[in-house]
């Protein structure tokens, strides 16, 4: 039988013209986690998607990896286009960089999907998300370069969407065989950072948008916590979904994007 192998991705996704956008995905995944997202948003604005380093088809990173480099990493990348501030979204580990990009003033509004690191301060949810990693990492594949068979496609899926049918078949196939390539799980779980999550919420000063995912199998809504009642966030729930939502409902959150941005035209910043 010949082994089919996913091919490795391209370093970034980036298409359109308008205001920019800067997407960042979840840990373990890459850049085509946003889906048809992508294409979406991409009608009117100029959407710039890299993988993250220590991804699958990402730059190398110098270990140990840590939450604060990778925040450094989407900064420069601000850097390098001569972008001062943009609409940042982000997904899982993606939406803690992406509230680490705002509370360093580099955000015009923030849309964060299931984030990471806005958990209590008693860090069950920290150590529950790294339980989880390393007991499916031998099974996935996390850091053994497997190319995603059908099998491991079964697995990975279920915990990432909740209804797994609904995801493109091209799609699951390239998110399922992503972990194998992911090499920063034990360098992030030993980050001290890990343990207290996002702690700079009252140095944000634009719009921000956290959504919730009713079915998460990963980042369970109960520890999501930290952001209510906070000035200038809105928190909702996205029903139906699981934790990374742009696999089954793309357009769901395309539009959630879009409304966070349109929130920053009417919200003035904080002062």
């Amino acid at each position: 039988m010949v082994k089919r192998v996913v091919a490795e991705p391209e370093p970034y996704y980036r298409a359109g013209r308008g205001t920019p956008v800067l997407l960042l995905h979840g840990l373990l995944l890459t850049w085509q986690s946003w889906g048809s997202v992508l294409d979406e948003l991409s009608t009117d604005h100029e959407v710039l998607a890299p993988t993250l380093p220590g991804h699958w088809g990402g730059p190398a990173v110098q270990p140990p990896a840590t939450f604060a480099a990778l925040a450094d990493f989407a900064e420069a990348i601000l850097d390098e286009n001569g972008w001062p501030a943009v609409h940042v979204a982000g997904n899982s580990l993606g939406g803690w960089l992406a509230l680490e990009l705002a509370a360093r003033g580099r955000a015009q509004s923030v849309t964060v999907i299931a984030p990471g690191g806005l958990w209590d301060s008693d860090a069950k949810a920290a150590q529950q998300l790294v339980r989880k990693y390393r007991a499916f990492g031998p099974v996935i594949g996390i850091g053994a370069g497997a190319a995603a068979p059908a099998m491991v496609r079964s697995l990975v899926i279920p915990l990432l969407a909740y209804r797994p049918a609904a995801v493109p078949h091209g799609l699951a196939t390239a998110s399922a065989a992503a972990p194998a390539h992911c090499h920063i799980v034990d360098d992030l779980a030993e980050d001290p950072a890990l343990a207290t999550g996002f702690t700079r919420l009252d140095d944000i000063r634009v719009p921000v948008t956290v959504l919730l995912c009713e079915h998460d199998r990963v980042l369970p809504v109960r520890f999501q916590g930290r952001s209510e009642t906070r000035p200038g966030i809105e928190s909702r729930m996205l029903r139906g979904v699981g934790h990374v939502p742009m696999l089954e409902a793309p357009e769901l959150v395309a539009a959630e994007i879009r409304t966070g941005i349109a929130r920053a035209r009417t919200v003035a910043p904080r002062s």
